[in-house]
């Protein structure tokens, strides 16, 4: 049970297995229609996950980062639970590799240009 302060967050593969359970922080989830951001008491949701890279904050300030792709997300009294299609190495690698560089021009992008 997690305390007021942490989310208890998993993360699996609808092939099977976990690639995280634990407690957290704060989570970051790419969904279908743009990024959700989840704290403690947060409320309720349910939604569609898109591709990209779940952030986890542990509660040292640690980040573990997970590569998803499909799937859902629920969030209910503090849960955290991340339902992937694919986790990592089952994402194609040009597609990884993609998402990975348009992260990145958008990180740089808005960043201030000199």
């Amino acid at each position: 049970m997690s305390s007021s302060r942490t989310l208890v967050v998993e993360v699996v593969s609808r092939h099977g297995g976990t690639a995280f359970a634990g407690e957290a922080a704060s989570v970051s989830v790419p969904l279908a229609d743009g990024e959700l951001g989840v704290l403690p008491g947060r409320q309720p949701i349910l939604a569609l996950l898109g591709r990209g890279t779940v952030r986890v904050t542990l509660l040292d300030g640690t980040v573990e980062r997970l590569e998803v792709a499909g799937g859902f997300c629920s969030v209910d009294h503090d849960v955290v639970t991340v339902a992937a299609d694919r986790i990592g190495d089952e994402i194609t690698g040009t597609a990884a590799d993609f998402d990975l560089l348009a992260e990145r021009v958008v990180d740089t992008a808005s960043g201030d240009l000199d």
